[in-house]
This record gives structure tokens, C-alpha cells and sequence, in this order.
């Protein structure tokens, strides 16, 4: 009988360390597909935390891998979208990233309503996951032109100045929240239990309170710090609740504690900062045996414990010397593989830290002066570091700047891990090392509900193939059916790109009529003409084998739907700023109209002295157009503006030697010549109805002059498209198998302008005042150039400025910089 006994406890034993190391191993297969498949992470920094309708939104976005935030090696197309009140995207900008960062902006439109408006950001990659991942941050917009505008926006209600606690007087029963350590109270176990309270308008609160038994007694006391953060210790007893009292205006209110379970389990962990105390209990009857601990950072592990032995508690001493910043999960799965227990901690590890040195030519500059720096970064050893960084310069008491503000640390360290929102952030960075500061953000960590990262996605998510897959450039796609059948063909198909560079691809659709072009990478737009032929492409063609219908996919799909709650707010409450940017900006709009008045006159003003040389440079244009070298004749459409509504046949005609009879074109001494258009062959049925207003010049090149192409013996004309007036894009007679469009590149960011004062010709007399004194929206550093030098001007205002630097280093390593100079 003993020996039965005896060999079950063997059997069971085997059979759960079998599980336990069966369970591991399935953890650590679906976080080195996690890792494989890591998310991204897309962050923009802006010029300004608020605008005016007509300014400009200057901005640098940041795409990274979500897990290391090094440089994203999946996407490399990034989408940013400006939606007004309503949720209509007034704007949306494509970009291609080359590396980590890219420059952008909006032109904000006069017609626009003032409003809350949301600038949001995302790759195609990053809609596998819900839109709660995407980059979203709240910028108000002002009409300086109505006199009521500032009522159009109201600054956001933030925390109270965390350098000074003040009590807000309430007047109504404020909101309390109470978050156990690892997820759970547990009868006869002691566990830290954060608490959080606010008021209806969503302002954190100074509170005191006590803890009251089901009896009637009180147990503890507690009280709210900063953020409206509080925290208590309790060992829940077995036939008792819990709740909390606190004396508002007399009148007592009271709060249920989550119930407590009969047995469970606790994680408890202390931070003290370059080590982390983990303390595991449990009062279950099967203890702590083939329980698993694991630690991880965005998905990677960096601490694992399979308990073998069969007790209830157990003590580890964890150091942060190998950890990277940024919050770490610490999840308990039961002998069943359950995660029973989790808590979050905030790692910040010296060995991470950046140091920004920022050199200025001038300590304290004059008006309209030339400024100079230089700006490098630096490990805690003084080593040169690599990275990209943005940078803006703006005036302080227009817009606030604070260290406690969010920044690109903040944001990809706390915010995008957690997803909710934690206002002033940037208090958290502001000492190293501040043990007050490590307590409270501690105290974030227990009592923050939302995070990026959660077991139950992880261990249910499938390998299957994701639907939004990452971009890497453009796509011209779409589908060929029988113009007569109707029905899906295969068919020839030809793409040609009439830019500066003409380039042109052939390919046959699939079964199905499908067919695909790209990966292209090309900026703004590209003329473009996509054929197809039943057969392959011939000189000399049957209409029958142009009977096909050509369909074209959109480049991109739909915008996914917006959520305002999960916005990205700045911290813009400070009343006094706002109106003085309001005025300063007023006074802006004023100088600009009074100097679009002035430049009306000017225009009137007719200068004839340079046509000679005008002449020439239109000569010099176009044969720089003309890769071929000189044409024996030119019609150039600048000298015929007069007959631009002559068809491009009848034009052709005017030349000597160039014969037209009925739709065809012979050369003297010679037969039909070949056709280009932007120097890619056509054919006549595709030009044959360009006018003249399409038509920039045209070249025929006879003989030796036409050397240049091949099959050349005939002749060649070549059509130059006008730009500005696409002729693709006019309604005019289509021939079967061919269309022609615009197709739309990424997006180029204008340069930020700026009044050049020392040069005579770029200064005027109109008054220089500017919230944004400079923007730089992209600053490289490498092996090859540690460190960079940026010059600028200073405006009319005496003033003091702030400068924003804000980037990531090629470690991934998020970088934020604030200092002030002062402009006499």
C-alpha cells in the first residue's frame, strides 16, 4: 500500500515539473514571437504646444521599435493627421522615414474654426493593435481675429504646482479609487494598497481619511500627496470589510474596499532604486511549488524563477544596473499557469543617462542679432553618442515651458506603456535619483489600471499573418477586366512615371486581372500613365487588343476612427501665457495684412529691364529639360501663348519638314517619327488630343541631332508636359487600355523661414516678432559628425527664450533638453 502511495507522489511530482517546464516554455515562445513581431512606437514632437488659424504647425516625428526604441527596421511610412472638433481630419501628410525621425508640418487655414483640435500619428503596422497605441496629442487653436476667441478654448485643467501642495476647497463628494498591490487583498496577508482621488473636474486632491473596519473601527489613516497619490498597509481579517472615511464640510463619506479573497496570493516590491526587493506569499494550500515569477521590460524578459520547493513565501534581491529605463512587469502564474498577481515598477538606471551640451556664440544677445551653437550628447563617461534629435527655440513668456511638461522621455517611457494619461510627467525626470520623486512614481505604477502590455493578448494571440502589414514605400495596384466581358483577365501591363527621370515597368496581371507596382519611393506628386493590352505590347496595334478596363486600389486605407480621451495632453493651464501669445499673435496677424497691403502696390510696379536675360534663363531651363541635347527645331509655348488652344497636331504642322495628314506625322526625307512624352515613348492615340495650354515646349530632332534614342532614323518629337498644368488630370477623350493620373508621393516639410538680418536684401522694414524664433526639425549625429552646428537670428522682442531639444539616441535611449537665454 506505502509503495502505491509512494510512486503516485513520484508520478504527480514528474508530471508537475513536466507542466511547469511545458508552461515556460510556452511563455518564452510567445515572447520571442512578441519580440519578433515587436509593435512600433511613433512620437512627434512640435514647435509649440498651441496656434492660431494661419500659423504654421512645425513638427519632427519619431518612429521606433516599441520594445528597444532603436530604429524601427518594419515601417518605414508614417501617416500624420490634424482632425478639428468634429473628428474630420482638415489635413493628413504620408512620410517616408530614412532614419528614426523625419520633418513635417500643417499650414493652418485662415477658414478653419478655432477649436481642440488633435494631431495624431501611426504607421499601417500599428492598426493590428487597437488606435489606443497611436500617437494622439491635443492642440488648441485660436482665432486672434475675433475678439472672443479665447472663449473658443479653455486651458486644460492639470495638476496643481507640485512644488506646493495646495488643498482644493470641494464642495461635492470627490472620487477614490484603491488599487491592492498584485492585483488582490487576501484574508491574513499584509499588502500595500495604492489609493487615487479626484474631484469631478478631474483635478488631483489633498485628502485625509482613516480605514474602518465592518465594526466600526478604525484601522490606519492615510493621506493623498501629489497627484492625489496615497498609499496604506493592511492585513484583511476573515469576516470583516473594509471601507474608508473622510469629513468633507462636515459631512462623512464613505468608500468600499475591494472585498478580500480567502486565499490568494501576493506580489509585493520595493524600489530601492538600484535594487528592488520582491517579497512572494500566498496562503493557498498548494503554496508557492511550480509557481513561475517573470520580469520583463516591453516584452523582454529580464528575470524568470521557477519556485521547486513547497513553501508559502520567498524573498529576491533584484539589481537595476542591467535593466533599462521604463516599466517593468512583474507577473506570478500559479501551478496551473494562471496569472494570479502583477505589478509594475519604474526603472531608472543612471548607466542611462544623456547629458546634452548645448554651446551658445552669445550668452546674451541683442535684437536682430546672429546666434550660433553647438550640440552634442554624452554618456555619464563623457563619451560622444549618436542619435537624431529636433529642435525648437521659442519665446518663454508666449509659451510655456516646463521641465514638468511631457516630452519624447516621458512619452515612451511612461505614457505609451500605460496608455492613460499622467499629467506633468516630466516631474518624475526633473532630480535624478530624488527619492521622494521615485516614492510617488511608485505610486503611479500601483495605482495605473491601463498598460501597453497584457498576458491575456499575449498567450491568446495566434501566429497567423498580420491584416495591416508595414509599409516600406508606395504601391500602384489595382486590377484588369475585358472591356467587353466585363470579367477579370489577365492582361500586359505598363507603367511609366513621367517625371524629371522618366522610368517605366512592364508586368503581366495574375489570373485574376491583379497586378502590383512598387515599393516607390518618391516625394509630392508624379504624372503617371498605367497601360494594358490583351496581348503584349505592339508598334503597330489592332484596337482589339486595347479592349481592357483598368481599375486602380487606394494608396492607403481609411483612417481609423478617433478616440479624444486617449489624446496626448501638454500642459498648457497657464492663463497668463496663453493671453500674452494671444496678443503677441494678434499683433503678428496685424503686421502681416498691413505687409500684404504694401506688396499689393509693389506689384503694380512693371520692371522690363532684364528681358534679355530672362530669355536666356528660359533657354538655359529648357535645355536642361532636354537630356538629349539641342533639337534641330523648338516650339516653345511661351512664345505661342496666343495659340495654346491648337491641338498638338496642328502645332507639330508649324514646324519645317514635319508633315500632318489626317492622325498621322511623317518627316521630310523620312517616315513616322517616334514619339516621347517627358522623354518616355508613346504613342499617337496617347497625345493626340494635348493642346497647347498642356504643353510646355515641344523638340523634333532630325538626323544626327536625334541620335540620343534608339530606333531614331525617322525622326523623333518630344512633348514636354507644362508643369503646373497636368494634363493627365483634364477631362478629356480616354482610349481604351490606358488611364493616366497623378500619383501622390510623400510628403517634402517646407522649410522653416526666418528673416536673415545681416543680409540687406533678405531684412525689411517689416516689424519681426515671432513666437517661434527657430525650428529645427532634424539633427543628425554620427561617427562621422558628433555634434552639430546651428545658426540663427533673434526677432524684434527682448525677451527670454527657451530651447527644446528633444530626440533619441541610435541605443534608444529617449533624449529631452531644456534651457533658457535671454535677448537684451
Amino acid at each position: 500500500m506505502h509503495k502505491k502511495i509512494a510512486l503516485g507522489l513520484v508520478v504527480s511530482l514528474c508530471l508537475s515539473f513536466t507542466i511547469t517546464n511545458s508552461f515556460r516554455d510556452t511563455i518564452q515562445e510567445k515572447l520571442s514571437n512578441y519580440l519578433d513581431n515587436y509593435p512600433e512606437k511613433v512620437y512627434v514632437q512640435t514647435d509649440k504646444p498651441y496656434y492660431t488659424l494661419g500659423d504654421d504647425v512645425w513638427f519632427s516625428t519619431y518612429l521606433v521599435n516599441g520594445v528597444n526604441h532603436k530604429k524601427s527596421n518594419k515601417s518605414k511610412v508614417v501617416y500624420v493627421e490634424l482632425i478639428n472638433e468634429k473628428d474630420s481630419i482638415v489635413s493628413k501628410k504620408q512620410f517616408y522615414v530614412f532614419n528614426t525621425n523625419v520633418a513635417g508640418d500643417f499650414k493652418i487655414d485662415k477658414n478653419w474654426k478655432a477649436g481642440n483640435y488633435v494631431l495624431r500619428a501611426y504607421t499601417n503596422y500599428m492598426r493590428n493593435q487597437k488606435a489606443d497605441y497611436f500617437f494622439q496629442k491635443q492642440i488648441p487653436i485660436w482665432n486672434v481675429a475675433e475678439t472672443d476667441s479665447i472663449t473658443h478654448v479653455t486651458p486644460q485643467p492639470n495638476s496643481e504646482n507640485l512644488t506646493e501642495v495646495k488643498e482644493i476647497e470641494l464642495k461635492e463628494k470627490p472620487e477614490i479609487k484603491f488599487y491592492p498591490e498584485g492585483g488582490y487583498l487576501i484574508n491574513g496577508l499584509a499588502s500595500k494598497v495604492g489609493i487615487k482621488i479626484k474631484d469631478k473636474l478631474n483635478r488631483d486632491i489633498t485628502l485625509n481619511g482613516v480605514i474602518k473596519d465592518s465594526d466600526g473601527n478604525t484601522i490606519t489613516s492615510f493621506k493623498s500627496f501629489q497627484y492625489g497619490l496615497g498609499i496604506i498597509t493592511l492585513i484583511p481579517n476573515e469576516g470583516q470589510s473594509y471601507h474608508a472615511s473622510v469629513m468633507i464640510n462636515d459631512v462623512e463619506y464613505t468608500y468600499p474596499l475591494p472585498k478580500a479573497l480567502p486565499s490568494g496570493y501576493n506580489l509585493n516590491v520595493v524600489n530601492n532604486g538600484n535594487h528592488l526587493i520582491v517579497k512572494v506569499t500566498t496562503n493557498a494550500a498548494t503554496g508557492l511549488k511550480n509557481s513561475y515569477l517573470l520580469a520583463h521590460q516591453r516584452g523582454a524578459m529580464v528575470y524568470e524563477k521557477s519556485e521547486t520547493e513547497n513553501t508559502n513565501s520567498y524573498l529576491i534581491k533584484l539589481n537595476t544596473n542591467t535593466l533599462s529605463d521604463g516599466v517593468t512587469h512583474f507577473t506570478l502564474f500559479n501551478n496551473e499557469g494562471k496569472p494570479v498577481c502583477e505589478r509594475l515598477v519604474y526603472i531608472d538606471n543612471p548607466q542611462d543617462d544623456i547629458a546634452v551640451n548645448l554651446n551658445l556664440s552669445k550668452s546674451a544677445p541683442g535684437v536682430r542679432d546672429h546666434v550660433s551653437l553647438k550640440l552634442g550628447l554624452a554618456d555619464k563617461d563623457g563619451n560622444p553618442v549618436t542619435g537624431n534629435l529636433s529642435m525648437s527655440i521659442t519665446d518663454v513668456d508666449a509659451i510655456g515651458q516646463s521641465t514638468k511638461s511631457g516630452n519624447i522621455k516621458t512619452y515612451m517611457l511612461l505614457n505609451s506603456d500605460l496608455r492613460g494619461q499622467i499629467n506633468n510627467p516630466g516631474y518624475f525626470f526633473e532630480k535624478d535619483g530624488d527619492p521622494k520623486r521615485r516614492y510617488l512614481l511608485d505610486l503611479v505604477m500601483l495605482t495605473h489600471g491601463w498598460r501597453r502590455f497584457t498576458w491575456s493578448e499575449i498567450l491568446n494571440t495566434s501566429q497567423e499573418t498580420p491584416k495591416f502589414k508595414p509599409e516600406i514605400g508606395l504601391y500602384i495596384t489595382g486590377h484588369t477586366t475585358s472591356k467587353r466581358k466585363k470579367s477579370n483577365i489577365s492582361a500586359s501591363t505598363r507603367l511609366t512615371f513621367m517625371g524629371t527621370f522618366p522610368y517605366q515597368e512592364k508586368k503581366r496581371s495574375d489570373s485574376n486581372g491583379v497586378f502590383k507596382y512598387g515599393p516607390f519611393v518618391f516625394m509630392d506628386t508624379m504624372p503617371t500613365i498605367l497601360e494594358a493590352r490583351i496581348n503584349e505590347f505592339e508598334k503597330e496595334e489592332y484596337k482589339s487588343n486595347r479592349m481592357v478596363d483598368i481599375h486602380l486600389l487606394k494608396n492607403y486605407s481609411p483612417s481609423p476612427k478617433l478616440d479624444r480621451k486617449l489624446s496626448y495632453v501638454s500642459n498648457f493651464d497657464d492663463g497668463a501665457k496663453i493671453s500674452n501669445f494671444l496678443k503677441k499673435s494678434k499683433d503678428i496677424f496685424e503686421i502681416n495684412e498691413t505687409f500684404l497691403e504694401e506688396a499689393r502696390l509693389l506689384d503694380e510696379v512693371v520692371i522690363t529691364a532684364t528681358k534679355k536675360s530672362l530669355e536666356e534663363q528660359r533657354t538655359q531651363e529648357l535645355n536642361e529639360k532636354a537630356v538629349y541635347g539641342f533639337p534641330t527645331n523648338r516650339i516653345d509655348m511661351k512664345e505661342y501663348e496666343s495659340m495654346e488652344n491648337l491641338t498638338f497636331l496642328e502645332l507639330v504642322s508649324m514646324v519645317p519638314g514635319v508633315n500632318v495628314a489626317n492622325d498621322s506625322i511623317s518627316i521630310r526625307g523620312g517616315g513616322t517619327p517616334s514619339l516621347y512624352m517627358n522623354n518616355v515613348p508613346v504613342q499617337i492615340d496617347d497625345v493626340i488630343t494635348m493642346t497647347g495650354a498642356d504643353i510646355d515646349f515641344i523638340d523634333v530632332l532630325k538626323g544626327v541631332d536625334a541620335v540620343y534614342f534608339p530606333n531614331s532614323g525617322n525622326g523623333v518629337i518630344v512633348i514636354h508636359q507644362r508643369e503646373g498644368a497636368d494634363f493627365f488630370a483634364k477631362n478629356v477623350k480616354r482610349k481604351p487600355g490606358i488611364i493616366d493620373f497623378t500619383s501622390t508621393g510623400f510628403y517634402t516639410a517646407r522649410e522653416f523661414y526666418a528673416p536673415n538680418h545681416i543680409d540687406p536684401f533678405g531684412s525689411t522694414n517689416k516689424q519681426d516678432i515671432r513666437t517661434t524664433l527657430h525650428w529645427e526639425p532634424k539633427i543628425s549625429l554620427n561617427t562621422k559628425s558628433i555634434s552639430s552646428n546651428i545658426s540663427f537670428y533673434t526677432s524684434d522682442i527682448r525677451s527670454n527664450y527657451a530651447i527644446k531639444i528633444e530626440g533619441i539616441t541610435d541605443s534608444g535611449i529617449p533624449v529631452f533638453h531644456l534651457e533658457t537665454f535671454s535677448v537684451e
